[in-house]
């Protein structure tokens, strides 16, 4: 079976795509960069999974969601993830329970899809590195809420 571009057939493929713009109005969580501020530090700039210390590629992320009314912006309601591990987070591909263990959806542990996917399955059954101080350790009862999702996620 050949694919789309198979050289034995010609295709055309534009030199150029025309460029077109759209103006939008959109909601801006003005909050996010202090709570990345704040966040970030307090996992002493590292992922709280891989401990990846590349403060480019790392984000805070809420445990409960900004946009949910438990969702505040507080240390204890984030974590210091890399962008694969935020990522994955917030689409319920991985979850951590209120024990701070790391989960993998069982759909990821079933595909072989290669090698980066191995690195993020290697993190099944790990503990989070979590901030010394008691206040800013991640909130159990957030924590609930949010594996009970990662967990209805399938």
């Amino acid at each position: 079976m050949r694919g789309p571009y198979d050289e034995r057939e010609p295709v055309h493929i534009p030199d150029a795509i025309e460029r077109r713009y759209v103006v939008r109005e959109v909601k801006q969580r003005i909050h996010q960069a202090q709570f990345r501020g704040l966040v970030l530090p307090a996992y002493k700039d590292r992922c709280a999974i891989c401990r990846l210390c590349e403060v480019r590629l790392l984000d805070a992320a809420h445990i409960v969601a900004d946009s949910e009314e438990a969702g505040e912006p507080l240390i204890s309601n984030g974590f210091s993830f890399c962008s694969i591990h935020h990522r994955a987070f917030d689409e319920d591909l991985v979850g951590v329970d209120p024990s701070l263990r790391v989960h993998v959806s069982r759909r990821l542990l079933d595909d072989l899809d290669g090698p980066m996917l191995d690195v993020l399955k290697g993190f099944h059954g790990t503990t989070i590195e979590a901030p010394s101080r008691r206040l800013w350790r991640p909130d159990p009862e957030r924590l609930e809420i949010r594996f009970t999702r990662f967990e209805s996620a399938g």
